[in-house]
């Protein structure tokens, strides 16, 4: 009888949480309309000129030809063409970072976190399926951009390969951001920079720059910044059609759900 009594209530917060939160994911979603509609212009221009060079140079072979393209606009323009080919592989992370900016912070300097909180709600299930919702929009933009732009280039499918590059660079900047939007409103260009940053160290790394600096401190930095080592061997896998490192993928996978366990203790302790 007192496990009757003892269920009641949790059932009772439950029930009025499932029933607010699409109404939750509605509203986060309409903050974000700008925002979609930029990222889809972004991705519209790298279709049309992906398309545009098809065009003008595709021939017999249905493919993007680059002897045409230096006829008609010199290295400027095949120089454009592949810095266009190389931005578009970091799409999902600046789809993510555009889409998850704020995700915490934003509410908690307009006060809205803490109407949140006091109702019969988990703040941490809205927040987890606010940005579970913001990933899986990110993911499905680049699903279509990605290979759809491969496509006009290339004339050939990308592989499935292509997915496991949109998934590693989404876990990792989400979770980042998240975390980062515990304690600033600058998560998003924090994530970039610490992205940047990883960049340069695992450069650095690679030609034994830091050889002389004391293997934990390289250690410690290496496994804070973002998984870039990683990042880049399932980014060079699909860029050679060859099967994605497992291993890789699971480490990214390692770095995201603790990072985003800490964003969770910190959401759950922060004061609102």
């Amino acid at each position: 009888m007192k496990a009757e009594t003892d269920a009641a209530p949790s059932s009772r917060v439950s029930e009025p949480a499932l029933r607010a939160l699409p109404l939750f994911l509605a509203l986060s979603l309409r903050s974000r309309a700008r925002r979609l509609v930029g990222l889809s212009a972004f991705g519209l221009v790298f279709l049309a000129a992906g398309a545009t060079a098809r065009i003008f140079t595709g021939r017999e072979h249905g493919h993007v030809e680059l002897d045409m393209l230096f006829e008609i606009g010199g290295t400027t323009l095949v120089s454009v063409l592949l810095l266009l080919g190389w931005l578009i592989g970091r799409f999902p992370m600046i789809a993510v970072l555009v889409l998850m900016s704020g995700i915490f912070s934003d509410d908690r300097a307009h006060g809205h976190a803490r109407l949140y909180a006091v109702r019969p709600s988990s703040i941490l299930l809205l927040y987890g399926m606010r940005m579970l919702m913001f990933a899986v929009i990110a993911f499905a933009m680049s699903a279509v951009l990605i290979p759809g732009f491969d496509l006009l280039i290339l004339n050939e499918w990308s592989g499935t390969s292509v997915f496991a590059l949109i998934a590693a660079q989404i876990m990792v900047y989400a979770s980042l951001t998240a975390l980062l939007s515990m304690a600033t409103r600058a998560d998003a260009w924090i994530a970039l920079f610490l992205g940047i940053l990883a960049t340069v160290w695992y450069a650095l790394r690679r030609v034994e720059f830091l050889q002389n600096t004391p293997s934990f401190v390289r250690e410690t930095i290496s496994v804070l910044l973002p998984p870039q080592g990683a990042l880049l061997r399932v980014e060079a896998a699909f860029a050679n059609s060859l099967p994605v490192p497992a291993d890789a993928m699971l480490y990214i996978l390692i770095y995201a759900v603790l990072v985003l366990l800490l964003a969770g203790v910190g959401l759950a302790r922060r004061e609102l």
